[in-house]
């Protein structure tokens, strides 16, 4: 008789656990088309290419931002000054900068997205 109750009960167990996650692969499966977008960085998909590098005359910026309120891109002298600034209107673009009159030496040019500072590249320039 023991065996007998025990046998129900271990059955009852396993058919409770086995429903409580049956209902939960169907409530995964009924939300496979919802994207969780919380866990996405969408500062990591602006991208910033430069070229020629080292350059002479001049430097060619090809970026692409997404998801943006504001977007600027400055160049900057070893020293920290800025030499170069643009404000972005458009979320994908190519932009020639004549470097010729820079002294020679290493720049950086970043990516400002919504006031952060983001895909900072360095830049030689020699003449």
């Amino acid at each position: 008789m023991k065996r007998f109750i025990l046998l129900i009960i271990s059955v009852f167990t396993l058919s409770f656990s086995f429903a409580n996650n049956y209902v939960e692969l169907s409530d995964l499966e009924n939300n496979l088309v919802q994207i969780d977008t919380s866990s996405v960085n969408f500062y990591e998909l602006q991208t910033i290419k430069l070229y020629p590098n080292p350059a002479s005359d001049h430097i060619v910026i090809d970026y692409e931002i997404i998801f943006v309120k504001e977007a600027k891109l400055q160049i900057y002298n070893s020293i920290g000054a800025v030499v170069f600034s643009k404000v972005l209107k458009d979320k994908h673009d190519k932009i020639k900068v004549l470097v010729s009159d820079f002294k020679n030496g290493l720049y950086f040019c970043s990516l400002q997205i919504d006031g952060k500072l983001l895909n900072t590249r360095k830049i030689i320039i020699n003449h």
